[in-house]
């Protein structure tokens, strides 16, 4: 059997999966560096980026510094809608983080390497984990 087969069985064998509460996804964000920012394309079609990003847990804003001619980019100039996904080590729980991007102004100084920083603040967010037996 297929490793994700595998994986199929022991998930049908288990209760569905529970929704995170908002300290459990505070939580989740905050353990982790990387995520995978969505943005809307101009076709409407969602384009997905690795990022590092940096959570303020009480302001409810996470923040991921880039430089100016990322795509990233472009598209919130476009199109502010993004989401942020996060996912445990082991990829049973997940946190979605969505929201208005602003972008900052690109910093000028010679070792700042021309960057600016994407703030999103979190409108809606949500997740589930799953509890593998």
């Amino acid at each position: 059997m297929s490793t994700a087969r595998a994986m199929i069985a022991t998930m049908a064998k288990n209760a569905p999966p529970r929704a995170l509460d908002d300290a459990a996804l505070s939580d989740l964000i905050a353990e982790h560096t990387f995520g995978a920012l969505a943005t809307v394309k101009r076709d409407g079609r969602p384009h997905l980026s690795t990022v590092v990003y940096d959570w303020d847990p009480e302001t409810r804003v996470i923040r991921i510094s880039t430089t100016e001619d990322r795509l990233k980019v472009k598209h919130v100039r476009n199109n502010p809608t993004v989401s942020l996904y996060v996912s445990s080590a082991d990829h049973w729980k997940f946190a979605v983080a969505e929201g208005k991007a602003e972008l900052s102004e690109v910093t000028r100084t010679p070792d700042d390497g021309d960057r600016l920083y994407i703030t999103l603040r979190i409108e809606k967010l949500y997740g589930t984990a799953l509890d593998i037996a």
